[in-house]
């Protein structure tokens, strides 16, 4: 008979420590594969992030780890207790055996657990160390009421979860999550402040669609390049924040608090929402991180010295999904996968030639901002940016 671990929890969210801790498990008490089970309403603990994020983060955690399982049987609102889930668990898993794996600091209630008699006749115990928690009187108290108790002296990385829910809060990428837990996060909201129902109210369908579609983009991009996901999901979301004003109250917003030099920018409301956009974000939504802000602000036509976060945000905004096709989006995209500067730089050369074909001008900060990158690009990138474009 396989002996299967289980690792129960509300996992908001689950993080490096809970996959060390399942592969000291296996390695340390000779288990054959650990199961995963988050719970949707644990008795003695709330949880932040719904049921079904929980879930899905476990799934990403563990994706493509054949020592580690996932189980819906905690996912039932009904099964708050651990002895609830064990007929569903052996039902799921009629070939095993289990032994489930709890904390030193819940051994002294174990003996008063929910059905206690019923876990202790079909189920063993793996105890693992507790920073300030003694083990050996309640380890003989739990023994013996009737478990079977093993301790696991296990090492693992010292992550807390309500300590990377403050850093998520704080849009930091934390370091101790899984890199597909980390994009789950960023792609959903999750631990962060809900702005979609404000924004579905600042746009119109199309627009709202649109910035999740630049989200989305940006979040692929971002893992690509190695650029802090939170940041390029909160710029990505608010980057059209302002698109839905009307022109005279964004003219006015901009003269009144001197967001531009140029003052032929004032009549476009193209150009005009990223500089009043960033000002909406930093007093509407509280964004105080610059970088975020200049990403929102240089969306449209950039900036010399853009960093990867504006380049990131520049490029989704012209590459996502939804966008219809125009000349030249195939190419951007091709190059956005190896340098978001030259999928930048051939983006605003396409604009150009656009909006010189229509007998305008081009704003000048359009034109620094390319030159910009053309001094910044390496030989390769110029020489990949030339190939994809004879292509």
């Amino acid at each position: 008979m396989r002996r299967l671990g289980v690792l129960g929890g509300t996992f908001d969210p689950i993080h490096e420590g809970h996959l060390a801790l399942a592969r000291q498990a296996i390695e340390k008490a000779g288990l054959d594969q650990v199961i995963f089970m988050p719970m949707a309403s644990p008795a003695h603990r709330d949880t932040e992030a719904a049921a079904n994020h929980r879930f899905a983060m476990c799934s990403r955690a563990i994706e493509g780890q054949g020592e580690f399982l996932l189980s819906r049987a905690g996912m039932d609102e009904n099964n708050r207790y651990t002895v609830d889930t064990l007929d569903e668990l052996r039902r799921e898993f009629p070939d095993a055996g289990f032994t489930f794996i709890l904390g030193a600091d819940k051994l002294p209630s174990l003996p008063y657990w929910h059905g206690a008699d019923k876990l202790f006749a079909f189920c063993d115990f793996l105890c693992f160390p507790r920073t300030g928690v003694s083990t050996d009187e309640t380890l003989k108290k739990a023994r013996d009421a009737g478990a079977r108790v093993q301790l696991l002296p296990v090492s693992g990385p010292p992550y807390s979860a309500s300590l990377l829910r403050a850093q998520l809060a704080q849009r930091q990428d934390p370091r101790g999550l899984p890199q597909g837990v980390l994009w789950y996060i960023a792609e959903n909201g999750l631990y962060q402040p809900d702005w979609l129902p404000r924004l579905r109210e600042m746009m119109n369908p199309h627009r709202f669609w649109h910035t999740l579609g630049v989200r989305s983009e940006a979040l692929r991009l971002a893992m690509l390049h190695g650029i802090p996901l939170l940041s390029v999901a909160a710029a990505a979301l608010l980057h059209d924040c302002a698109k839905g004003m009307p022109q005279p109250e964004m003219e006015k917003i901009a003269r009144e608090n001197h967001l531009l030099s140029d003052e032929s920018m004032l009549s476009s409301g193209a150009m005009l929402h990223g500089p009043v956009g960033a000002y909406v974000a930093k007093k509407e939504f509280g964004i105080r991180d610059e970088n975020i802000l200049n990403a929102i602000r240089s969306h449209t036509i950039g900036r010399p010295g853009m960093n990867d976060l504006e380049l990131c945000i520049f490029v989704a905004d012209a590459t996502e999904m939804g966008r219809e096709d125009y000349p030249g989006l195939h190419s951007i995209r091709r190059l956005a996968r190896q340098s978001l500067k030259a999928a930048t730089l051939y983006s605003l050369r396409r604009t150009k030639e656009y909006v010189e074909k229509s007998g305008r001008q081009f704003f000048p900060i359009a034109i620094e901002t390319a030159n910009w990158l053309e001094k910044s690009l390496t030989p390769e990138e110029i020489e990949l940016m030339e190939r994809i474009h004879q292509e």
